[in-house]
């Protein structure tokens, strides 16, 4: 095949163009997110009580251990009330109103999860999401993190743990 001096500006456009789709959005278009370990304290609500979190990229949502969860009425809403300890003998009470229960499919079946909106500090970020109360009693963490939190604002880095303290400007500057 002949090489055409015309067809040179077409195909260098075509070329770039093909580059440009294969090497994504521009250095200006890309967001800044913190990387944090697989492992990081986080604190629950404002001001309040730190547990250990593992950060699940397999999970759709974050899940706190509450072995027994409470329900009541509160102005005509069903509210949860429920203790969580932090494994060095110390413990948190809430109460927060019931946003939802979640259908939960695991290897050993399927159960049903209330749900309540937390607002969580992990690292410089802070975020409310919704986080279903579980037994969590049997595994290592007492809170799973998971992308729902995570998007856009955190990788994470599988080889590292306690990256970063909870940091959520609660403090008096």
């Amino acid at each position: 095949m002949l090489f055409h001096p015309l067809r040179k500006p077409l195909t260098l456009s075509v070329l770039t163009a093909c580059l440009m789709l294969i090497a994504g959005p521009s250095q200006s278009t890309e967001r800044q997110m913190d990387i944090l370990g697989w492992i990081e304290t986080v604190q629950l609500q404002a001001g309040g009580f730190a547990v250990d979190a593992k950060l699940d990229t397999g999970a759709d949502n974050s899940s706190l251990n509450a072995p027994e969860v409470e329900e009541f009425e509160k102005d005509g809403d069903t509210w949860v009330r429920f203790t969580v300890g932090n494994g060095e003998d110390e413990e948190a009470t809430f109460e927060k109103p019931l946003h939802r229960t979640a259908r939960i499919r695991s290897a050993s079946g399927t159960s049903e999860r209330p749900v309540v909106k937390m607002e969580i500090c992990l690292g410089n970020t802070v975020r409310e999401v919704e986080v279903n109360l579980a037994d969590r009693s049997g595994l290592s963490y007492q809170m799973l993190i998971g992308r729902s939190f995570m998007k856009d604002h955190i990788l994470v880095d599988s080889g590292s743990k306690y990256t970063a303290e909870p940091n959520c400007g609660d403090d008096d500057d």
